[in-house]
């Protein structure tokens, strides 16, 4: 009787016969050349019978040839068994990329610890990642580079880690054994016994034994040599950390160059070069996971003219990407993931049990990450459970942990998470999360909204500090916006939240001096509400005017108070209008129109007292000082400033007080007093670096250049804005870069330097115009000057 041997090898050795290719057996055979090399490969090891029966056409096999092929890929147990000859398999005929990780490989193997008959110990090497990544096909290629410092042999043995039923350690043992030649005993099902004689076998021996996909560290532990002087390089879904000496390698997905490589090597460098822009697009498409790139490379439609932007249109659809990269149901993509998800729902463990049934549900999380909490959250679990869980998601490259406690799903795993049942209400319980953690800290901060704050911050009681606090949301700021921007897209109850949480990012804004995404977050839900809800309308509208204020566009902030205004009238809500005159009073004297300040402040300074809200009278003297001021009324700017501070002494230290101080000072060296204002601003800028709060020191920096700039001091003044510049370039999001440009050239105008302030006023140009700011439009006057 023939010798039994593996489906893929058989299949090659047919193949070879033949004198046919990869490519032309799967014309012949009506299968996609992937499914041909997944099958050589030993990727797919169980293909169907109507497989076997176009291979056996296509080849023009003989009814006991096509027997044998059928033999060979039998499921049954004692026929894997019956099968396995441990040979290392050629390496893969398109390996690409992946230098480092080859050489970091290639050193593990070549060291003294594994390599020679003084080694102190075996040397045990372990590769994990998640399916589709390369694994196998980069220990088969180090395993040939190191052939030549194991003399005696480079076995290999598939443990069957993604099967129903994986390859039991002593069936192992039998195959490797038989391979060295070694007698069968007389007690096969002895484990001990078979181990004491594997481990004498190669007592004197210089082995590699490469344990492609196993399953645990008890599958393998039997498998690793008694003595130095072999070694065993392991491929594994889950981490086998606590394999005793394992050197541990995670191989992540490809780059893009790699990825792009790998792409030509199945497609051709030609079509690569005829449609660049697509190739990348497929590749990301991809996840940069090789096993997709090579199914999509075998796709028909890759060799046409323009196919690779057929398969972007292929891949980019939710309902066709998995079966585009998914050829037959026993290869591509969604049997690799589903094979690491079958092993956790099998495993028995209760935990692994816990982590299958969770997944669903993990996979609907969006963005680039989710944090710990959020999961705790949709998943109703605590904490701790939660984190447990996670982790073993991560142990088995389900999941992926890019910084502490936070947790992100390669994206092709996640579309195979979601078309399995998850459940309802994890959505809602995602946004109840954001939205308590984020009126947790107007809590924590002393909320000027306690009304809405206990009910709203409900499930993050457990932040006590506002610090900790703060910087959870700063991390999470991308999951914010992405949240409030498909809530405000959504039915009634989720644009009531979208808003709350919009409110919410205001007093964020107040904590951290950050205002980019909480600007974005209030322009996503100003206006969105239904007219049972326009309690929140107006709060809303002059917190947008107060950002626009705090970037320096009066006008729009102008604008935005004027829609507040009414909205607080009709409601009767005093402590509102008082906040919408001040605003409006504001806006007016950064325009240029103090005059026009007048009556909103006059009336703001009578109604702040009546609301008992120290801050809202403070910032009534503040802007009643910056309006007498802009007027010339010394006097009644001095008398407003002192107010106000005295106010502050009722109130003590913080952020509020040391913003109002720069105002005054600003306010002082406008008008003219120096004396007065300067100190006020010097002390403001030692603050502001003191408490790290980088977004107030631009704005310092930038009231000194201008204060230096009236003085006619133009090049203390370019110092200043060059220093507020570096910090603009740092917050790129917070849009300040063009107000740091746009003065930085007016000093060096002034300073008889035309082409440096030009270039200044251009790069300022294009940056106000990203934001459509009205600011443009005077720097283009600037332009003009200049040419004229």
């Amino acid at each position: 009787m023939p010798p039994r041997i593996p489906f893929a090898q058989l299949l090659k050795s047919f193949r070879a016969r033949s004198g046919l290719t990869q490519e032309a057996l799967a014309v012949g055979s009506g299968l996609s050349v992937e499914g041909v090399r997944a099958l050589e490969g030993g990727r797919r090891r169980y293909p169907r019978s109507v497989t076997i029966e176009q291979l056996a056409r296509a080849l023009d096999l003989s009814p006991a040839e096509r027997q044998r092929l059928e033999s060979a890929a039998s499921r049954n147990a004692a026929d894997h068994q019956a099968s396995m000859v441990p040979e290392l398999p050629p390496a893969p005929d398109d390996f690409t990329g992946r230098t480092k990780e080859l050489d970091q490989l290639v050193r593990m193997l070549s060291s003294r610890t594994g390599a020679g008959p003084t080694s102190p110990s075996v040397m045990i090497s372990a590769i994990g990642g998640m399916g589709g990544v390369g694994k196998t096909a980069l220990a088969v290629k180090a395993g040939h580079l190191v052939s030549g410092l194991y003399p005696d042999g480079q076995l290999c043995i598939d443990l069957g880690g993604g099967d129903s039923e994986p390859v039991a350690a002593l069936d192992a043992l039998a195959a490797i054994l038989r391979a060295l030649g070694v007698p069968p005993s007389d007690d096969p099902e002895n484990l001990q016994l078979a181990t004491a004689r594997y481990r004498t076998a190669l007592a004197s021996r210089r082995l590699l034994l490469l344990l492609d996909d196993a399953i645990s560290v008890d599958q393998v532990t039997p498998l690793i040599p008694g003595t130095a002087g072999s070694a065993v390089l392991i491929t594994s879904r889950k981490q086998l950390a606590a394999l005793p000496g394992v050197q541990y390698l995670g191989l992540q997905v490809m780059t893009e160059p790699e990825a792009l490589q790998l792409l030509a090597e199945v497609v051709g460098s030609e079509q690569l070069a005829a449609e660049p822009d697509a190739a990348r697009d497929v590749v990301h498409r991809c996840g940069l996971l090789p096993l997709a790139i090579r199914i999509v490379g075998a796709h028909p439609t890759s060799q046409i003219p323009g196919g690779l932007a057929i398969l972007c249109r292929l891949l980019a659809d939710d309902t066709t990407r998995l079966d585009t990269l998914t050829p037959d149901p026993h290869g591509g993509v969604r049997p690799s993931i589903r094979l690491s998800l079958e092993a956790l729902a099998q495993s028995g463990s209760v935990l692994d049990t816990v982590c299958a049934k969770a997944f669903p549900v993990l996979a609907l999380f969006e963005g680039d990450h989710f944090p710990l909490r959020a999961a705790a959250k949709v998943l109703q679990l605590p904490l701790d459970e939660t984190e447990h869980l996670l982790e073993r998601l991560v142990d088995v490259h389900l999941l992926e942990t890019p910084a502490l406690h936070q947790y992100r799903m390669h994206d092709l795993v996640r579309d195979v998470g979601r078309e399995l049942p998850a459940g309802a209400g994890a959505w809602e319980r995602e946004l109840d999360c954001y939205l308590a953690v984020l009126w947790r800290l107007s809590v924590l901060d002393g909320s000027r909204h306690p009304e809405y704050a206990a009910a709203w911050s409900v499930g993050a009681e457990d932040y006590v500090d506002r610090e900790e606090t703060a910087r959870w949301l700063e991390s999470e700021l991308g999951n914010l916006l992405r949240l409030i921007r498909k809530a405000a897209a959504g039915g009634r109850t989720d644009r009531l939240t979208a808003a709350r949480m919009g409110l919410g990012m205001f007093q964020f804004a107040a904590v951290r001096m950050r205002f980019a995404e909480p600007l974005e977050a209030l322009l996503t839900v100003v206006g969105i509400l239904d007219e049972p809800d326009n309690e929140l309308d107006d709060r809303l509208w002059i917190s947008l005017a107060q950002l626009h204020l705090a970037l320096e566009q009066p006008q729009r902030a102008s604008a935005c108070s004027r829609i507040a205004l009414p909205l607080a009238r009709a409601r009767g809500d005093l402590t509102q209008v008082t906040t919408c005159l001040i605003e409006l009073a504001a806006a007016l004297v950064r325009m240029g129109a103090p005059a026009d300040a007048l009556e909103p402040i006059g009336e703001a300074l009578v109604l702040a007292p009546r609301q008992k809200r120290v801050h809202l009278e403070a910032a009534a003297h503040l802007v009643a000082g910056h309006v007498a001021g802009a007027l010339g009324d010394v006097t009644g700017q001095r008398e407003s400033f002192s107010r106000a501070t005295g106010v502050h002494l009722q109130r003590g230290s913080g952020r509020v007080p040391l913003l109002h101080q720069i105002q005054m000072a600003m306010s002082l060296v406008e008008s003219r007093q120096y004396d007065a204002g300067w100190p006020m601003l010097v002390d403001a800028l030692d603050r502001a670096r003191s408490e790290n709060l980088p977004m107030i020191e631009f704005d310092i920096l930038s009231d000194l250049g201008t204060g230096w700039a009236m003085r006619g001091e133009h090049r203390r003044a370019q110092e200043y804005f060059e220093q507020a510049l570096r910090i603009a370039i740092r917050f790129p999001a917070e849009n300040r870069e063009a107000t740091a440009r746009h003065r930085l050239g007016r000093s060096l105008e002034a300073l008889g330097l035309p082409e440096e302030a030009r270039a200044q006023w251009e790069s300022a140009v294009v940056l106000y115009d990203r934001v459509a700011d009205p600011a443009v439009e005077e720097v283009r006057v600037l332009l003009k000057g200049l040419t004229s």
